[in-house]
């Protein structure tokens, strides 16, 4: 498993970046205050993989959600040749 010093600018960004895309649109709670993305952000999601590979877990981050596997699969099929 990957591990990141927890003091480099990449995680101390990613943290930042994170605690930014936590805050809930009050209009719409089902989306991200910053960017208004549905949720799970895509943005948080991906900083909290940062953070994590350097020891930090910030309360209330919505990684478990984003790793979720969809819950209707589509199938993959080849393209005509």
């Amino acid at each position: 498993m990957l591990r990141l010093d927890p003091d480099s600018v990449l995680v101390k960004t990613a943290a930042e970046l994170q605690t930014r895309h936590l805050e809930r649109d009050p209009d719409d709670p089902a989306r991200c205050g910053a960017c208004g993305a549905l949720l799970p952000c895509p943005v948080e999601a991906a900083a909290a993989l940062v953070c994590r590979a350097g020891g930090l877990w910030l309360e209330g981050d919505t990684i478990v959600d984003a790793l979720e596997p969809p819950t209707q699969l589509l199938a993959i099929l080849p393209a005509p040749v």
